[in-house]
């Protein structure tokens, strides 16, 4: 919590001293309906600071269609780029954008997953997930906060909330911006525990046979901190985008047999991250 406390004031006192004026419009309201094509790369598959004791690149192409009321559409596939070599996930998502002032923003989605059989990512036991999330940007740090349910054997509710400050360089047309951003997650893990205890999961963790519990799974707790600086160059008809990432997970579980007995401790990491991409309007 320390660590937390100072880098937000650490965030703060940078905005303060960098603080400028941005060029451009900041009202997020498109114009036009649109479709949207997309392509990014994720270096490793990690949700709220867990991960596969392996490395999980996807590679992501996406269609979606945005219509100028807010309301969007969109269709993708993730493709694991290691020895594996498969379509891991195929992911279908709707949902709708509200501008409601020139500080404040809202949108809600619904998203259904379709995981391969083989899966060995710490979301591969989900099913779906809807939310929804509200910004506040009165100009020196925007707020952001964020409610979710995430649909596995049981829910699992999630919470997030974050701070950042956008820094802007360039005309309109062509602009760039650099956001650190603080986050904090924290929610249920009981998708987690369908997760540990797979049989794909188990077998390879080195406990054998029985009944396993996972000790905490159903308990709202913190689950990590995120250090993410988002930057993106934005021509209006594409966009680059690179966003590295560090995760410091907090409450581990442990996995238990129905005496109590604990067969296996978690070990978090601390994990290192970067999606890049890039789309594409028509």
């Amino acid at each position: 919590m320390k660590f937390l406390l100072s880098a937000l004031v650490c965030l703060t006192v940078y905005s303060v001293s960098f603080a400028q004026d941005k060029t451009g419009d900041s009202s997020k309201t498109q114009n036009t309906s649109t479709f949207k094509a997309s392509l990014t790369y994720l270096s490793n598959a990690v949700y709220n600071g867990r991960k596969d004791s392996l490395a999980l690149p996807y590679v992501t192409p996406s269609l979606g269609y945005f219509d100028k009321s807010g309301f969007y559409i969109s269709a993708s596939a993730s493709y694991l780029a290691n020895a594996s070599s498969r379509f891991d996930l195929f992911t279908l998502e709707t949902g709708y954008d509200l501008t409601i002032s020139d500080q404040v923003s809202a949108s809600f989605y619904a998203e259904k997953y379709f995981y391969n059989k083989n899966s060995t990512s710490v979301k591969s036991e989900m099913k779906g997930g809807m939310g929804a999330s509200l910004s506040y940007d009165p100009g020196l740090i925007t707020l952001n906060g964020g409610v979710d349910l995430s649909f596995s054997s049981q829910t699992d509710v999630f919470t997030n909330l974050s701070l950042g400050h956008a820094f802007y360089l360039g005309a309109d047309d062509q602009q760039w911006s650099i956001t650190p951003t603080v986050t904090a997650n924290a929610g249920s893990q009981k998708y987690y525990q369908a997760y540990k205890k797979s049989a794909r999961i188990i077998k390879r963790s080195g406990v054998s046979g029985g009944n396993v519990y996972v000790v905490g799974a159903d308990k709202f707790v913190l689950l990590d901190y995120e250090f993410s600086v988002p930057i993106t160059y934005d021509a209006k008809k594409w966009e680059l985008h690179f966003t590295p990432t560090y995760a410091l997970p907090e409450n581990p579980i442990s996995l238990t047999r129905p005496n109590g007995a604990v067969l296996v401790k978690e070990k978090l990491e601390n994990t290192f991250y970067a999606e890049l991409g890039v789309y594409v309007k028509f």
